[in-house]
């Protein structure tokens, strides 16, 4: 596989990994609020080709290529009726986040139902 072709493979590769699912996920309705989470997409590539002789006077060549990507969720988009908010993820680690984020998203679900009921 020549240099053209590993980067047209890696970069279809790419562009099949990246999505409005993979940036925007799956929604979650709670209570009549939906939650979508929000990710960060990163991703990089790189390839190569040689050719060169060796000690025995032998031609050769050869190419290789390597593609890598990370998914963060960085943010919760929580949309009702009544308001559109945004949760940020920030600072600590994103599984300590995530764990102080829902109390609050589950407790405003809930204040804002006894509002309506009232």
């Amino acid at each position: 596989m020549n240099l053209d072709e590993t980067l047209k493979v890696l970069t279809e590769k790419i562009a099949n990994m990246i999505s409005t699912k993979t940036v925007i996920g799956e929604h979650i309705i709670i209570e009549g609020r939906t939650i979508i989470p929000i990710t960060k997409v990163s991703f990089g590539f790189g390839s190569g080709v040689g050719e060169g002789k060796g000690k025995s006077g032998d031609q050769g060549s050869g190419s290789g290529g390597g593609a890598g990507a990370c998914v963060q969720p960085i943010a919760f988009l929580v949309v009702s009726k009544e308001e559109v908010q945004l949760f940020a993820i920030k600072e600590k680690g994103v599984i300590e986040r995530v764990s102080e984020i829902i109390p609050q998203i589950m407790e405003k679900c809930k204040s804002m139902k006894e509002e309506c009921n009232d």
